[in-house]
């Protein structure tokens, strides 16, 4: 027997905080650095949420110290196994070794839903410990897809645009980036803005640079 500790963060919630004085603030811009799909924030009229989001992918970690059993009978298992299929024939999309530890091994295993302990029974020859994560990891990919702009609109940037793109930490320092170009050359020119305009689209390529 194996005790597992799960961490679920499927479902994202946002916390309120009531007060009887709420107060507003004026800002020259504003940065939007979490994926607006589940963020639960209130932005101006005529800017396209919907344009700019996508649903995430539910990905679940579990890792595992033990010892891996052979996926092929007399043959020695690779460090890391990746498979490609559309179908849920497999009950796991990856297998990682992350090395030895003072008892066995570590290994994280990537998949669609949660396993349950006969799957990993299955899976592992011998089980110390089980941890599992269950979160929302990434947008769903489509072919042909648009990407959605860094400027939502006039003094509004989104950093997880980016994440359209591909999702990864060095994405997310990629977005940042840009965001932070573009926001310099705003607040540069700040003074000469219509705040009225705040929410018509304007040309975005005077404003983009490359990296």
């Amino acid at each position: 027997d194996f005790e597992t500790e799960d961490f679920e963060t499927e479902d994202f919630e946002t916390e309120d905080f009531e007060t009887e004085d709420f107060e507003t603030e004026d800002f020259d811009a504003v940065v939007v650095a979490t994926p607006l799909h589940n963020a639960d924030i209130e932005l101006p009229d005529g800017v396209d949420v919907v344009g700019s989001t996508k649903p995430f992918q539910r990905t679940v970690a579990t890792f595992v110290n033990g010892v891996l059993a052979p996926l092929v009978p007399g043959e020695k298992n690779p460090e890391d196994i990746l498979t490609v299929t559309s179908k849920d024939k497999l009950i796991f999309a990856s297998i990682g070794f992350k090395g030895p530890a003072a008892q066995d091994f570590n290994y994280k295993v990537f998949s669609k839903k949660p396993l349950t302990d006969e799957q990993i029974n299955k899976l592992f020859s011998k089980i110390n410990e089980v941890k599992v994560v269950d979160w929302m990891a990434y947008p769903r990919y489509s072919v042909p897809d648009t990407l959605p702009d860094f400027e939502l609109a006039p003094g509004l940037y989104y950093v997880n645009a980016i994440e359209s793109a591909a999702s990864a930490i060095e994405m997310s320092c990629i977005g940042s980036k840009n965001v932070a170009l573009l926001l310099y050359q705003y607040l540069e020119n700040v003074g000469n803005v219509d705040h009225s305009d705040v929410c018509q689209t304007r040309d975005m390529s005077t404003y983009k640079e490359e990296l």
